[in-house]
């Protein structure tokens, strides 16, 4: 941990910042040795000075309730900064376990050893989700990849002539049911990072109900995109394609905290082979509301999150499935 590596030392500067947590007012600003804590509003962090590169870092969450940014001014305080955060408005910081894990964070967050600030600097979200592999918190942090993958599908779908309305019928960023909405079929756009711990291979992860559930008679697909976290790809590269309704993709990028030029719009990755679609067949693996008794969870149970294999499930790549319906044909789906 900083500063001196010994046990009374790491314990006398983790009772200081619990003490701090919990006396802290906002606008305050207080320095310790290499970090400074402070508060601004409900936002109570510890700040790490870097250099300017480091502004562009927002939105990456190494745990559920934890939030680090860049920033170029504390409260009064001019300079770059990278620091962490938790919302006193939403986590109650007077619990003594809240307390003792937000000190730990911070300690985790400032120290210099081991290269673990280097890797902070370098890839915030390998450091974040290193964080919340050690913590066994189950919050993930937010990439950009999901919506890589969904502007993909936008380009295809427009360059084909099967999209005309990008703002009404690209669905996923505004909380629709599905993806895409389009005039003769919906499509649910998946994808998975190669190495995920999370998610195996050839798996998808439902995150509702209502999602594998057909709009009306509307026939529903699946497009899995798998992908790794290198390449050329990027949030930035995607968005140069489009031309009238780059400022509506934008806007929608925008609701999900990725805005142009920060550290999460350049970061680049690729699609491992073709993507896959898959219909959505009354045989197809997944849990509907008919399943429960009188159509709804059970007393108690507020949302549901599962996985489904795709193992043995016919499919069809994304460039014959396009072609077909663009032609007027049905798509061949097999094993």
């Amino acid at each position: 941990m900083p500063h001196e590596n010994t046990v009374d030392t790491y314990l006398e500067l983790k009772k200081a910042i619990i003490y701090r947590i919990t006396h802290i007012n906002s606008g305050d600003v207080f320095d310790f040795d290499g970090f400074s804590m402070f508060r601004a509003g409900d936002k109570i962090g510890a700040a790490i000075s870097t250099d300017e590169t480091c502004i562009n870092i927002h939105n990456v969450h190494p745990g559920k309730s934890y939030t680090l940014d860049g920033t170029n001014a504390l409260p009064g305080v001019q300079g770059n900064f990278l620091a962490l955060t938790v919302d006193s408005s939403v986590t109650d910081i007077s619990d003594p376990v809240k307390q003792e894990d937000f000190a730990h964070r911070i300690l985790t967050f400032v120290t210099t050893e081991n290269g673990t600030r280097e890797l902070l600097l370098s890839d915030p979200w390998e450091w974040a989700a290193r964080v919340i592999a050690m913590s066994g918190d189950t919050a993930t942090e937010l990439r950009p990849y999901p919506y890589i993958a969904e502007l993909c599908l936008v380009n295809k779908l427009r360059a084909a002539g099967l999209m005309s309305d990008v703002d009404t019928q690209y669905r996923g960023p505004d909380s629709g049911v599905h993806d895409f909405e389009l005039d003769t079929m919906s499509l649910e756009c998946k994808s998975r990072l190669h190495g995920d711990p999370e998610t195996k291979s050839g798996e998808l992860v439902i995150s509702s109900e209502h999602q594998l559930s057909r709009t009306g008679t509307k026939p529903l697909y699946v497009v899995y995109f798998p992908m790794e976290d290198t390449g050329d790809l990027s949030l930035a590269s995607c968005v140069t394609e489009f031309g009238d309704p780059r400022a509506v993709i934008m806007e929608k990028l925008a609701k999900m905290k990725f805005v142009e030029g920060d550290f999460a719009w350049q970061r680049p990755y690729h699609v491992l082979g073709s993507p896959l679609v898959y219909e959505i067949t009354d045989d197809f693996p997944r849990i509907t509301p008919g399943q429960f008794v009188g159509g709804h969870f059970p007393s108690g149970i507020t949302k549901l999150v599962y996985h489904v294999s795709l193992y043995n499930r016919p499919s069809c790549p994304l460039d014959d499935f396009v072609g077909a319906i663009k032609n007027g044909t049905p798509p061949v789906f097999t094993v």
